[in-house]
């Protein structure tokens, strides 16, 4: 049966598709207004950072406190904090009182309550999708994501040029309110662990031991070395983008929106070959899909025209989001239903950890050197973990085949 009978997936589904749809707008008008606060590199990507410190600091005590709580609930409770957030920003904006401090404020909250939205999300899927489905639902939601990327920066570009950044953060904000009604629609059986006692102190060792889960096995150890290098790039490569089309190459909002839409294209097309290609042995299709990244990066890094640039754009995305998904459902088909949101925290912190060095080695090389610097280096870098993924032993199973290990001591 298709998920899209599915009417749970298809609520869950369609509240991704307007976040993120939300997201690609802020993610360009932010950076852009501490550009014009500021008119440095290292400052945006400072504010940046304020988003991605949530995930260092509460996502193992994030996993551990929803593991034995309502999923629903808490996915709710963030969306609303989410919305408000994001609505008292747009009122900031509005009237003129934006600062710095008041943006990296606003999105230390976000990032906040992304953290207990996304690890109440992902527990989530499983049950909604049924283990057996679980390649096809990352790769519906990696179809949001792309559907959403191709659309959300050109609009937002659009948007951003004709009506400024209040607009285009209240399309953010009303999409946050659109993924709470999904959620509050929904109708998902939960398991929850008994030791509920035991949770309750998740700033001790059963939250601090999903660290430990993440190199448990070599099969976790992999995907957590492949999930660290595509956050640190995925996040370096935006924020690079976006700092050497509007400032090296003076572009417009609508033609740096037009490149980071080719993301979007990228990502479209790797979701319509993603079931074939899921049938590959491991090894081979991350060591194939990091490559064709990389060399993307290098399109972006030698061409300053906006035709070369998408096209790089498009194939850097268009591999790195298969990876993501690939990366994703492999985590879940490995892990135990018990263990699902303490090490889906555990893969937040480290997500977050790398996101953060992605965006502060993008704005201050950018800055310090040059932006071209910072595509050279990711590109390397990408290069490095296709080798990797290439010589892994314990990778010549696909994706499909894999089942979950045993955590327990």
């Amino acid at each position: 049966m298709s998920l899209f009978r599915n009417k749970n997936f298809v609520v869950m589904w369609t509240g991704q598709l307007a976040t993120i749809f939300g997201n690609r707008f802020s993610e360009i008008a932010i950076p852009l207004l501490v550009l014009q606060l500021t008119g440095s590199s290292l400052s945006a990507a400072l504010v940046v950072v304020c988003s991605q410190l949530a995930p260092l600091l509460l996502s193992l005590p994030a996993g551990s406190y929803v593991e034995a709580r309502s999923k629903k609930k808490i996915a709710m409770g963030a969306d609303a904090v989410s919305f408000f957030t994001m609505l008292s920003l747009v009122v900031l904006v509005m009237i003129n009182e934006v600062t710095i401090w008041t943006l990296a404020f606003a999105l230390f909250v976000l990032g906040a309550s992304g953290v207990f939205f996304r690890v109440s999300f992902v527990a989530m899927v499983p049950g909604v999708a049924g283990r057996g489905k679980l390649v096809e639902a990352h790769t519906y939601f990696e179809g949001a994501d792309a559907l959403s990327t191709l659309a959300g920066p050109v609009f937002a570009g659009l948007v951003l040029s004709a009506f400024g950044a209040v607009w285009a953060l209240a399309v953010d904000a009303f999409t946050f309110f659109i993924s709470f009604l999904g959620i509050l629609f929904l109708t998902v059986s939960e398991k929850r662990r008994e030791e509920r006692r035991e949770i309750i102190h998740w700033t001790g060792h059963f939250s601090l031991r999903g660290i430990s889960l993440l190199v448990k096995n070599p099969l976790q150890t992999f995907v957590t070395f492949h999930q660290a290098v595509l956050s640190f790039t995925t996040t370096a490569i935006t924020l690079t983008v976006i700092v050497y089309t509007s400032v090296v190459l003076d572009f417009s909002e609508w033609q740096t929106g037009v490149v980071l839409s080719a993301a979007g294209a990228g990502n479209l097309i790797g979701v319509f070959v993603l079931n074939k290609l899921s049938r590959l042995s491991w090894r081979v299709l991350y060591g194939g899909l990091m490559a064709i990244s990389a060399a993307g990066i290098f399109l972006i890094m030698g061409s300053s025209h906006l035709f070369i640039l998408s096209l790089g754009m498009f194939l850097f995305d268009g591999a790195l989001s298969v990876a993501f998904v690939i990366n994703g459902t492999a985590r879940q088909a490995i892990t135990p239903d018990s263990f699902l949101a303490r090490v889906g925290g555990a893969g937040l912190l480290l997500g977050g950890v790398a996101a953060i060095g992605g965006t502060l080695f993008a704005g201050s090389v950018s800055e310090i050197i040059d932006p071209r610097a910072a595509l050279g280096f990711c590109g390397c870098l990408l290069l490095f973990a296709s080798i990797i993924a290439f010589t892994f032993k314990n990778g010549k199973r696909s994706v499909r085949e894999l089942e979950p290990i045993n955590l327990d001591e």
